[in-house]
C-alpha cells in the first residue's frame, strides 16, 4: 500500500505443524508479519490459510512449532488470551450475535481504557459510564460512515450478506486490535461494498494496524497488500511482492495446474 520500509519483527511463525485426523493441513509453515504492513496469505482452496488463522487465535491447538507475536511465546494461549494482546480477527462465514441488534454487536466488541470490573461498576461508575458513552457514539459514526446507521436498532440476523460482513469489520475495529486478521472479507459482495470495505481496510493501516489478509480476488491482493506469502497444500512455496511471485511457476502451477 506503500513505500514503507517495516523492520520490526512482529510476529513470528516458525515450523508450525497441524494435522487433523492423520491428514496434514500445515506442514513447517514459517514465515514473518512486520509491523505496520498488509501481508496477503494467499493460495489455493485447502492450502490451510483459513487453518493457520485458527492456530494463531487460539481455536485449533498447533502439533508442533512456535508462534510469537512482540516477542511474546503465544503457541499455547487460549482465544481470550489471544484477544487481549489486541489480536482479533474475521471469518469467512459471519460470526455475529444474530440474536441482539447491530450497534450491540458493535458494543461487544468495544475496547476499554481500563477493564470492566465489578469493582468498576459500584466505585467508578460515573468514568465508566462517560467511556461507555463515549464508546456508544464511537459506534454510531461508524454506522454512519458507511452508510448503515438506519441498522443501528435492528438484530443481526436481519441484515443482508454483505452489511454482515461489513458489520464484522467494524467488530474489529471496535476492538482497536494492533494486529486484524480478515478471512476473504470481499467473498460473495457486490462492486460497491467491495469499495466500502477495502476503504475500511486502508484507514485501519493508516491509524498504525498490521493486518493479514487471505483473499482469492488477486486484483485486490495486488492493491491493497505490501507483500504476500503463498501456501500450498499447507507449506509455504514463496514469498514476496505480488508482481514477483505471482510470476514464479510453482505459484502459477498452485492456482492453475501443471
Amino acid at each position: 500500500m506503500g513505500n514503507i520500509k517495516f523492520d520490526m519483527k512482529y510476529l513470528e511463525v516458525k515450523k508450525v505443524n497441524k494435522a487433523f485426523g492423520g491428514l496434514g493441513i500445515l506442514k513447517d509453515l514459517s514465515f514473518e508479519v512486520k509491523k505496520g504492513e498488509v501481508l496477503g496469505l494467499i493460495g489455493p482452496n485447502g492450502a490451510g490459510k483459513s487453518t493457520f488463522f485458527n492456530v494463531l487465535t487460539g481455536l485449533n491447538k498447533l502439533d508442533s512449532g512456535k508462534i510469537t507475536f512482540k516477542n511474546e511465546d503465544i503457541t499455547t494461549f487460549r482465544p481470550d488470551q489471544i484477544y487481549e494482546r489486541r489480536i482479533a480477527r474475521t471469518f469467512q462465514d459471519t460470526k455475529l450475535f444474530k440474536q441482539i441488534t447491530v450497534l450491540e454487536n458493535l458494543l461487544s466488541a468495544a475496547y476499554y481504557q481500563r477493564r470492566v470490573t465489578l469493582a468498576r461498576v459500584f466505585f467508578d461508575y460515573k468514568r465508566l459510564n462517560a467511556e461507555s458513552e463515549a464508546i456508544k457514539s464511537r459506534a454510531l459514526e461508524m454506522l454512519a460512515s458507511v452508510d448503515i446507521a438506519d441498522k443501528a436498532h435492528v438484530l443481526a440476523r436481519d441484515l443482508s450478506y454483505g452489511q454482515s460482513k461489513l458489520v464484522e469489520i467494524l467488530k474489529v475495529m471496535m476492538s482497536d486490535s494492533e494486529l486484524v486478521l480478515l478471512d476473504e472479507p470481499f467473498s460473495g459482495l457486490f462492486p460497491e461494498m467491495i469499495k466500502v470495505i477495502t476503504k475500511l481496510i486502508k484507514k485501519m493501516v493508516d491509524e498504525g494496524k498490521t493486518i493479514m489478509l487471505v483473499e482469492h480476488n488477486m486484483k485486490l491482493i495486488d492493491e491493497i497488500s505490501d507483500r504476500v506469502v503463498v501456501m500450498d497444500s499447507g507449506s509455504k512455496i514463496a514469498e514476496g511482492s505480488f508482481k514477483k511471485v505471482s510470476k514464479q511457476a510453482n505459484v502459477v502451477e498452485a492456482y492453475l495446474g501443471d
